[in-house]
C-alpha cells in the first residue's frame, strides 16, 4: 500500500484513457494536477505506476510534464505525457486515479480498483 504524502483524484475523459478515442498518452492537467507538479516543464521524470492493492506489480516508466501552448502563455495547457504501460492500458473513461508523491518524493500514479 502506497502512502501518499501529497496526491490528487482524477476520473479519466474517454480522450485520456480510450484507444479508440485518443492515441495521445497523455492526461489533461488539471488544477490540481498542476499545483501537485508545479508550472516549470520536467522533461523524463520518474513515475512508478500501480493498480491499487497491488504494490508487487509496479511498473517504472518516464513521464513529462508540459505546456502544451507553451508558445501562448496567456492560454496554458498543462498536460502529463506517459509511456504506454499495463495500468494505463487497463484504465477507461470514468476510472479514477491517485496521482501524487510519497513520503520519499517518489511519484506513482495508483489505478483504483
Amino acid at each position: 500500500m502506497i502512502e501518499f504524502d501529497k496526491y490528487i483524484t482524477k476520473k479519466l475523459s474517454a480522450v485520456e484513457a480510450e484507444p479508440d478515442r485518443s492515441n495521445q498518452h497523455e492526461l489533461n492537467g488539471v488544477s490540481g494536477l498542476k499545483a501537485l507538479l508545479g508550472e516549470q516543464r520536467k522533461d523524463n521524470f520518474n513515475a512508478h505506476f500501480v493498480f491499487e492493492g497491488d504494490s508487487s506489480r509496479v511498473i517504472a516508466k518516464k513521464v513529462t510534464w508540459y505546456d502544451a501552448r507553451e508558445q501562448h502563455p496567456e492560454r496554458s495547457e498543462f498536460r502529463l505525457y506517459f509511456q504506454t504501460n499495463d495500468v494505463m492500458t487497463a484504465a477507461r473513461e470514468g476510472s479514477v486515479l491517485k496521482i501524487g508523491f510519497d513520503h520519499e518524493r517518489v511519484f506513482w500514479i495508483e489505478l483504483a480498483s
